[in-house]
């Protein structure tokens, strides 16, 4: 598979072409099942809430088992998913791999809770995990001070100029993640100076790929069809 490239195909059959113990960090973004097909209507505002098919029944099973596969025995996994989703993959990462953390995105500029019923939204959470259970000083881990090292990243949901924005000027995708925390989870579980790969499945708009090659990693991913074409990789 040739490095620093996105491919537009289905994950699994994606992972399915790269080699054992090929990969040695994955960042991802998986689908967080938490679409419905109505959208709500509240004080005559129209609130979105399908973000597309393949936002419906993603099993995150087969695809962590290939992904333990391509990953190096020393590798890590970053997955962020949602508060409903943590106990799956705290099962799959307790059963079969080495679990080590959870991290929480909190957001700054979080939705409003329109209904006033419950509390709003704020946090996404990251699971993070080393492949096997393998001594921690084999493990790439780089450690600059105990202040920067909170499992706890403050940001806002992107709204300016780093969010990719279509020709009609809606959002090219609903869940683009912030930068400043991929290249934070990049810069801490991986080598620099062309060393390490980086995968993501979940590619989206690239932001992975972008993070990882503006810390001089290589970049291996794939993503769905019907996104515009990326440039500046």
């Amino acid at each position: 598979m040739e490095l620093n490239t996105i491919a537009c195909m289905d994950c699994l059959e994606y992972l399915r072409q790269l080699p054992d113990d090929s990969v040695d960090l994955v960042v991802t973004d998986p689908p967080y099942n938490i679409s419905r097909k109505q959208d709500l209507v509240y004080g005559g505002r129209r609130i979105r809430k399908d973000f597309g098919d393949w936002d419906y029944n993603f099993d995150p099973v087969p695809v962590m088992k290939e992904i333990k596969r391509v990953l190096k025995p020393t590798g890590q996994i970053y997955v962020f998913c949602s508060t409903e989703q943590i106990p799956i993959y705290m099962r799959i990462f307790q059963e079969a791999w080495f679990f080590r953390n959870l991290l929480v995105w909190s957001k700054t500029n979080p939705p409003p809770r329109l209904s006033k019923t419950n509390w709003v939204f704020a946090n996404e959470y990251i699971v993070y995990a080393v492949n096997e259970k393998v001594k921690l000083n084999k493990v790439t881990f780089n450690f600059p001070g105990q202040r920067a090292m909170k499992n706890l990243f403050i940001t806002p949901i992107l709204t300016g100029a780093e969010r990719l924005r279509s020709p009609e000027g809606g959002s090219v995708h609903p869940t683009q993640k912030p930068l400043a925390v991929l290249k934070r989870l990049i810069e801490v579980s991986s080598k620099p100076g062309d060393v390490d790969v980086v995968l993501d499945l979940f590619m989206g708009v690239g932001s992975t790929a972008v993070a990882a090659a503006q810390l001089g990693r290589r970049f291996l991913g794939c993503r769905g069809q019907g996104y515009p074409p990326l440039s500046g990789l």
